[in-house]
């Protein structure tokens, strides 16, 4: 098998992974939200072009069954010790929100052991409802029992720490994670018009995996996912169907350089 690939292609057809070689998944598919991405719009009309755009308009019974095929192929891949991390987020269509939970229902032969909350600073805008300030991280296991959970290298310093109370200043984050999105000025923003940040995907691989694993991104994107792998020492694999995303994400892989020896 090889590693530290990006296929251009659809990951509902994962043939070049072997049963039970992935040591975690980490992924946030397509919104499906029928919104052209990459467009400045004003009220509700694109009127500037501001990356590489994509549609997203599949019907429900065609999202869902897309969603179905990428993720038993995971399963396929995963090992039996590993994990699947999935981003996603409510979605409002016709006035009304629909919520994500009806992907539970893909994963009734898995361990789900967090429902993660990630809270952001800023966002969509509305007067007629709260403005949204969170999406879902869905956390599987295969086992119930044997897999990795790496608590110590995520740990954060706690703010109402008590020496005579607890043994150390760090504490676990809990399953609020309030890590701000990627905006303008950030360096690692790409083109992408829906990338996710570093720290997010940093947490996941240092909880789920160790040096050496290999980490799949079925949606790969702008390659987040990749970069943050290769930095700390992990391989990659992913997949795309858009070229510019790959080129994005190849060039942010190149840009790290060797990191044998962190």
């Amino acid at each position: 098998m090889d590693i530290n690939v990006i296929y251009q292609k659809s990951s509902e057809c994962m043939s070049e992974i072997p049963d039970k070689s992935i040591d975690l998944i980490v992924t946030s598919p397509p919104y499906n939200i029928d919104i052209k991405y990459g467009n400045k719009t004003v009220k509700g009309k694109a009127v500037e072009s501001k990356s590489k755009k994509y549609e997203d308009n599949l019907s429900e019974d065609e999202y869902r069954n897309l969603l179905r095929k990428v993720f038993n192929e995971c399963k396929r891949v995963l090992k039996d010790d590993g994990s699947i991390w999935i981003n996603i987020k409510n979605r409002y269509n016709k006035g009304s929100i629909i919520t994500p939970f009806w992907l539970e229902e893909f994963f009734k032969d898995m361990y789900l052991k967090n429902l993660i909350i990630w809270n952001f600073d800023w966002g969509g805008s509305t007067n007629k409802r709260f403005a949204p300030r969170y999406e879902f991280v869905y956390w599987y296991t295969k086992s119930n029992d044997n897999y990795r959970f790496n608590l110590d290298d995520v740990k954060i310093p706690a703010l109402n720490y008590r020496p005579d109370r607890y043994k150390s200043q760090m504490k676990n984050p809990s399953d609020v994670w309030k890590i701000p999105m990627v905006s303008g000025n950030f360096i690692e923003r790409t083109g992408h018009p829906a990338q996710y940040p570093e720290r997010l995907i940093e947490r996941i691989v240092l909880a789920g995996t160790d040096k050496g694993d290999i980490v799949l991104d079925p949606f790969m994107g702008s390659g987040t996912s990749a970069v943050v792998a290769k930095k700390l020492g992990r391989n990659y694999l992913g997949y795309e169907i858009v070229p510019e995303y790959i080129e994005m994400a190849n060039t942010r892989l190149n840009n790290i350089g060797d990191t044998s020896d962190d």
